[in-house]
């Protein structure tokens, strides 16, 4: 099991079984406030979807095509931050994170996408690592920005968001970035 410190604290930890009642009760008390931006929470009704996603989470570890992780402050989970998809034929891989309402605005997820990042390039012998946020998602822009991510353009129409469109800012950092 993959266990990533970020700092005093906190710490990425990929999802374990043990997690799944943990993190539906974290979906359902912040429903409301993750709906804005992702897509699967209607996916996600019942603790036995939690636990399937955790199932597909780890098959997708262990085949080298993904890494979802908990965000554990102190020993509560607050949200997730992982890669989404791994290309290793092309070493590039793409982030995606989430924060539970009120563990937002004390730098969290920058600090989490920043050691992440880090994992990438030491252990996973990345070269690019990108980020695709829903425009309008200034929260999102801002660690890709914090992170050192440069912005590369806009997927048009990138994602179908319950009943509508939303277009993707893409944000991508090299190995090779300074």
């Amino acid at each position: 099991m993959i266990s990533l410190p970020v700092d005093a604290g906190l710490r990425l930890a990929a999802v374990q079984p043990d997690d799944a009642e943990e993190l539906f009760a974290l979906v359902e008390a912040n429903r409301a406030h993750l709906r804005r931006w992702l897509p699967w929470l209607d996916q996600n009704r019942v603790p036995a979807a939690t636990r399937r996603f955790i199932d597909f989470a780890r098959q997708e570890a262990e085949a080298g095509k993904g890494l979802h992780c908990a965000i554990f402050e102190q020993t509560l989970i607050v949200g997730l931050c992982g890669y989404n998809r791994i290309d290793g034929v092309n070493r590039s891989a793409q982030i995606g994170y989430w924060l539970a309402a009120d563990a937002q605005g004390r730098g969290i997820a920058s600090r989490c996408v920043a050691a992440l990042v880090s994992y990438g390039f030491a252990k996973r012998d990345l070269h690019r690592q990108v980020i695709a946020c829903a425009e309008g998602n200034t929260a999102s822009a801002a660690v890709a920005e914090r992170c050192g991510f440069r912005f590369e353009g806009v997927a048009r129409d990138a994602e179908w968001l319950y009943d509508h469109f939303v277009s993707h800012r893409i944000y991508a950092r090299l190995r090779t970035d300074a």
